[in-house]
């Protein structure tokens, strides 16, 4: 590995970056011998069993050489079962035993738990990404992200990629510029429903909490739940029927005043344009069709959120 002063001494580099490496190694040597604190190797077998440990959790030796800084042929030396007895610069084995087995570290074949990644493919579902869309949004096969929804545990690279597409679009509705659009959206909505999916908002940590309570018994009709008011505004997977009466007539009064039309309010709430006219504040005129911010009508000016991520 260039920039490496075992790429100077081993692979006999004398770019600028591997003979810098070298002369700060010696320098850092020097300084040692002269306050008497140098020690020149120290035993591998500690080293040895961390490399093995690292090695079972599935960090590979290409990633334990990126991490500290070595080369791949010195890391793959040092984790043979034949030289755990030899001895290492300190240096050196500081740099191995301060990595830790964290899932960040870990190769992108090695396998994690499934369940937060299960959580994630869930939730979108749950405000209308359907898993044909998602899959175009990962460039992989739906059958591959229906899988991930039942196996018990994912690589390192699968439940990376689903936390970062779930971090862009767990706050953003799905493209509903045409009617097939908006037919796989409530598609989508409809089948999380009847799983009990929950939404983004249903969880604070979605890879620890525990699974959120079933629902429970029907809700008066005065109650106020301002999350489900909040979700419902944001088209996040709750719809009309969903509301007590004062909800749906909270949600429908503020929608309507962002300039909201009819059939943009009843489109989002999966209602009719009557039981949304029905809660419309009185003398509340139908906004012209150019004023609706609809998030189907931001989702028309792009072709594809891919190509803008």
């Amino acid at each position: 590995m260039h920039g490496t002063r075992a790429a100077y001494v081993k692979d006999r580099c004398r770019c600028p970056d591997c003979t810098a490496a070298n002369t700060a190694a010696s320098r850092t040597a020097d300084r040692q011998r002269a306050y008497g604190r140098w020690q020149p190797l120290v035993p591998a077998g500690p080293v040895h069993e961390h490399l093995v440990a690292l090695r079972a959790a599935g960090i590979g030796v290409e990633r334990i050489a990126m991490l500290t800084d070595m080369s791949v042929s010195h890391v793959r030396e040092l984790a043979s079962p034949r030289r755990g007895d030899r001895r290492i610069r300190p240096d050196n084995a500081t740099r191995i035993l301060r990595i830790t087995i964290a899932d960040a570290d870990r190769a992108p074949r090695s396998r994690v738990d499934a369940a937060g990644t299960r959580r994630r493919l869930e939730a979108l579902v749950a405000i209308g990404w359907s898993l044909e869309l998602l899959a175009v949004e990962l460039a992989r096969r739906p059958g591959s992200l229906r899988r991930s929804l039942t196996s018990s545990s994912v690589t390192v690279r699968t439940a990376r990629d689903i936390a970062t597409l779930y971090e862009r679009l767990s706050s953003t509705p799905p493209p509903q510029c045409t009617d097939e659009q908006r037919v796989a959206a409530d598609t989508a909505r409809a089948h999380a429903v009847a799983n009990n999916w929950q939404p983004p908002l249903a969880w604070d940590d979605i890879d620890f909490d525990p699974s959120p309570p079933a629902v429970g018994a029907a809700s008066r009709p005065d109650d106020v739940d301002e999350v489900a008011i909040e979700r419902a505004l944001a088209g996040d997977g709750v719809v009309y029927d969903k509301l007590t009466p004062t909800e749906q007539q909270t949600v429908v009064a503020l929608l309507s005043a962002r300039g909201r039309s009819i059939r943009d309010i009843a489109t989002q709430l999966q209602t009719t344009k009557r039981a949304v006219a029905s809660h419309r504040p009185a003398g509340r005129s139908e906004p012209a069709a150019a004023v609706s911010t609809a998030p189907r009508t931001q989702d028309c000016r792009r072709s594809a959120l891919a190509s803008t991520a």
